[in-house]
């Protein structure tokens, strides 16, 4: 067999079993000069490829190697003109992808004409565990003597100089042979007649003499196979056939345990768009990133023919660092979709992110690390925002493009997926919660979220659970902040108040010319500054979003001034005659000091608009000291029927985990309120109620309160627990875990002391008995 049938063979076949047919009669045809080499020329290169852990998330290496060979052909056709420092100035120059909208500016055409150059194509194979994978681009290609300098190198340096291309680390997409048995590699050189090709497999070496075995390439004459090119052949660029391709975790033809949708999910914002052909369900989709699609951009197939449905966005806007450079912030509200009969509600962010991390750190466009949704629903160290998160609708995204090398050094790894923990991601947490905070229409979103959570309870029942609780938590030697009340509060006796939820904004209607400008600042005293500290500063105006340019002042027709012991660390776009202005407190300032602050517009033909405020230098705050007692938050405990309730994402965060046995309840904590949630379906309360409505409802109602009552006594002491943990911190998931096994416990030990009590007729708390329990 010559080169050229074993090539066209390798093209052509569908199966491992064809391969290896193909492969053993070019052997024994060509035994004297087909060798195999290891790959990178090492004999041990387990710990180079073996990378990655995740076989899905290992192939975007092969689509990041798509788009740098896009960009690297058209850097050849344009004579590198203009010199483009990143991917995505590569793009808009030589691709016309706009720099900042991305590929959602585009049209569907224009969208499906890019990815017609790469793509992704999904093949039956043998199955789930043993897929055919071939990712096709029609790039600058290989000539056939750089193969192995290039696609076949490890930590090789080709790209380190090339900042108009995303690689880095000289990988060259080689993890994936860690999850295939065969790989099959064809390039053929722009204006090349010459086509190369080699075969990637893991070989076995013998295990008395070796620890380990070690991937290998095929070669001729010690160099990777080449022919002729025909009219059959690729005109240019580069195919790599993935043969038993283990996807056992992705076998969905959509959502998150579907390639389709990992690849929209580690392809965020993808410089160039991809085509995914599906032969395993038989449909073709454009890829354009999960950005795109959460920006409108809607394709052939997609669900939806309209995009998303937002109840609140805001776009890009880049947040100063210092000597760290830039990071930019955006995020997405989505609209929770309408219950459908028969069928769980579910969370909509699950259409682009993993929901559970819902926060997307990109670089390059590409998923390069996940934040936990904690991050949103925390009030001690979050946003304070658990209503939006719990229901899945929060989306938000962390643009790295312009951080400086050194901060990208710190916060992202060689194998893309995860980022660093350590000083730079807590500082990049600490700008998005800022900003989150700074937002008051989440604010109002996440009140509206929780008013849809809560069912309507009798006043007069709420407040004798009031009073008990609190006797329960006194009698426990706990000094308790009553419902909306003070110290001085005893037993529940004042009204409580609940606080007014915030009122949706009025829209501001943009005028040409703008007419007015103003700095928005309800006290009437100086805006007070700390050493350090960082405050967004609202402002208001008429004009149209055109008026503010935040990625470039220079653009912008306004201007902000501060004083001299501040200075503007970012502003974020101008969006329905509202946007923020970030002013930090420098570290070197003296106390007592003042300045203002000064927003102008400028009109052409027209006087420019102002506004200005003044400002004063204060002392930090100082810190709180941990009282020796102990201050309970208000509460409210909300049944939950079982998993087909729409609150159950309360009770378990993971909607797809309907064991009831696991969870009986679970809390959330929102400006300065615990709400309690509880599943009615868990065993020991379901069996007990039952038991109690048999004989007369009067009995169950009473066991009822008396196992809330147990249940938000435990809910506030298991809070206070948290709050004042220190030391050593367990992996989130395994805190969660303890915590689930923990809040079951308890939910145990209230169902039996409530049943008790209603046994012995007790009509009210009993000190003594309390204390027992």
């Amino acid at each position: 067999m010559d080169e050229r049938v074993f090539l066209n063979s390798l093209l052509e076949a569908t199966n491992t079993q064809q391969v290896e047919t193909a492969l053993a009669a070019y052997l024994a045809s060509n035994a004297a000069s087909a060798k195999f080499q290891p790959v990178g020329r090492r004999p041990n290169n387990r710990g180079a490829i073996e990378v990655a852990s995740d076989a899905a998330r290992s192939m975007i290496e092969r689509v990041t190697n798509m788009l740098d060979a896009l960009l690297e052909l058209e850097h050849e056709k344009h004579g590198g003109t203009p010199s483009c420092q990143s991917p995505r100035e590569a793009s808009s120059a030589w691709l016309n992808v706009p720099e900042k909208e991305g590929l959602s500016a585009l049209s569907n055409k224009q969208r499906q004409d890019l990815a017609a150059k790469a793509i992704v194509r999904l093949e039956p194979g043998e199955g789930s565990q043993s897929r055919l994978v071939t990712v096709i681009d029609r790039g600058i290609g290989i000539e056939p003597d750089r193969l192995e300098g290039t696609i076949l190198s490890l930590n090789e340096s080709n790209k380190i100089q090339k900042h108009y291309l995303a690689g880095t680390y000289g990988q060259g997409g080689s993890s994936t042979f860690a999850f295939c048995k065969y790989a099959v590699i064809v390039s053929r050189r722009s204006g090349s007649d010459r086509v190369g090709f080699t075969l990637v497999k893991y070989e076995d070496l013998p295990a008395e003499e070796f620890k380990t075995g070690r991937y290998v390439f095929l070669v001729m004459d010690d160099a990777p196979l080449e022919v002729a090119a025909t009219e059959e052949d690729i005109e240019h660029g580069t195919i790599v056939r993935h043969f038993g391709y283990d996807l056992t975790g992705y076998t969905s033809a959509l959502g998150s345990k579907s390639v389709y949708g990992i690849l929209g999910r580690i392809m965020f914002d993808p410089v160039s768009a991809i085509r995914f052909e599906n032969q395993v369900h038989n449909w073709n989709r454009t890829i354009k990133g999960a950005r795109n699609a959460l920006n409108g951009a809607v394709d052939d197939g997609d669900d939806s023919s309209k995009g998303p449905s937002l109840d609140h966005h805001v776009s890009m806007f880049n947040i100063n660092l210092g000597d760290y450079g830039s990071i930019g912030i955006e995020y997405w509200v989505l609209a929770r979709p309408e219950p459908v009969k028969g069928k769980k509600r579910t969370k909509p962010a699950e259409n682009f992110v993993d929901a559970t991390k819902p926060v997307v750190l990109t670089h390059n466009g590409q998923n390069q690390g996940e934040i936990t949704g904690r991050i949103i629903k925390d009030a001690k160290d979050g946003a304070d925002l658990p209503f939006l998160q719990t229901q899945g609708r929060m989306i938000c995204h962390l643009n790295c493009d312009r951080l400086s090398p050194n901060a990208k050094r710190l916060l992202f790894s060689s194998t893309r997926e995860q980022s660093r923990e350590g000083y730079m991601l807590d500082r990049i947490r600490s700008e998005l919660v800022g900003a989150l905070k700074a937002d008051d229409e989440l604010v109002r979103l996440n009140e509206e979220a929780r008013e849809q959570s809560l069912k309507e309870k009798d006043e007069d029942a709420q407040k004798n659970m009031r009073r008990q609780v609190a006797k329960l938590l006194r009698i426990a030697g706990a000094a308790l902040h009553e419902a909306g009340g003070t110290k001085d509060q005893k037993d529940g006796d004042k009204e409580i108040k609940d606080k007014p939820s915030p009122v949706k904004p009025l829209p501001i209607e943009a005028k040409d010319p703008p007419t007015f400008l103003r700095i928005v600042w309800d006290d009437e005293k100086e805006m007070p500054f700390y050493a350090g500290q960082r405050r967004y500063i609202r402002i208001e105006t008429d004009a149209n979003s055109d008026y503010h340019d935040p990625d470039d002042l220079n653009a912008s027709r306004m201007n902000f001034a501060v004083g001299d012991d501040l200075c503007v660390f970012g502003t974020s776009p101008l969006k329905g005659g509202r946007m923020r202005l970030g002013a930090e407190c420098l570290e070197s300032v003296v106390v007592g000091s003042a300045g203002s602050i000064r927003v102008e517009l400028y009109r052409k033909g027209l006087p420019a608009l102002s506004d200005e405020r003044e400002y004063c230098i204060t002392d930090p705050p100082e810190p709180k000291e941990r009282s020796h007692s102990s201050t309970f938050p208000d509460f409210e405990v909300i049944a939950v029927s079982g998993p087909d309730d729409d609150d159950w994402e309360y009770v378990c965060e993971n909607p797809d985990d309907v064991d009831v046995t696991r969870h009986a309840s679970n809390f959330v904590m929102n400006e300065g309120k615990l709400y309690v949630y509880y599943s009615e379906a868990f065993p020991r309360f379901l069996t007990e109620v039952r038991r109690f409505e048999q004989q007369n409802d009067a009995l169950a109602s009473s066991f009822r309160s008396r196992y809330e009552m147990w249940l938000a006594v435990h809910s506030l002491l298991m809070y206070q627990e948290i709050e004042s943990e220190t030391g050593l911190e367990l992996p989130e998931v395994a805190a969660e875990e303890m915590r689930r096994q923990e809040r079951s416990r308890l939910a145990v030990i209230a169902a039996m002391v409530a049943s008790q009590e209603v046994k012995s007729g007790i009509s009210d708390v009993d000190e003594d008995d309390a204390s027992a329990a």
